[in-house]
C-alpha cells in the first residue's frame, strides 16, 4: 500500500506547532497577530485543500496574504471617501 497523507486540517495544526517556539520568541503584541494570520489561514482550509499543493504552509501564507490585501483595499477605498483639506 501506499503512504498515507495527512489531512490538510492536521498539517496546518502541525505547521502551527512546528511554529509554536517561533510564536513563544515574538513580543506579545506580534504573537497576536501571529495568531490572527493562523486564524485567517484556518477560514480558508476549504481552498487549501482543493490547492493540493505539496507544502500546506504555501496555501496558508497565501490565504493570509488575501486577507491583508482585502483589508488595504477597504483602507484605500475608504481614504478615497476623505474630502481633501
Amino acid at each position: 500500500m501506499g503512504r498515507t497523507i495527512a489531512p490538510y486540517s492536521r498539517q496546518m495544526l502541525q505547521i502551527e506547532e512546528n511554529l509554536s517556539d517561533f510564536r513563544r520568541s515574538l513580543r506579545k503584541q506580534d504573537q497576536e497577530i501571529f495568531d490572527d494570520l493562523i486564524r485567517i489561514s484556518k477560514l480558508q482550509v476549504q481552498a487549501g485543500v482543493m490547492a493540493s499543493l505539496p507544502y500546506p504552509i504555501d496555501s496558508m501564507i497565501l490565504s493570509m496574504l488575501i486577507d491583508l490585501k482585502k483589508e488595504i483595499n477597504e483602507i484605500k477605498k475608504n481614504l478615497k471617501k476623505i474630502p481633501d483639506k
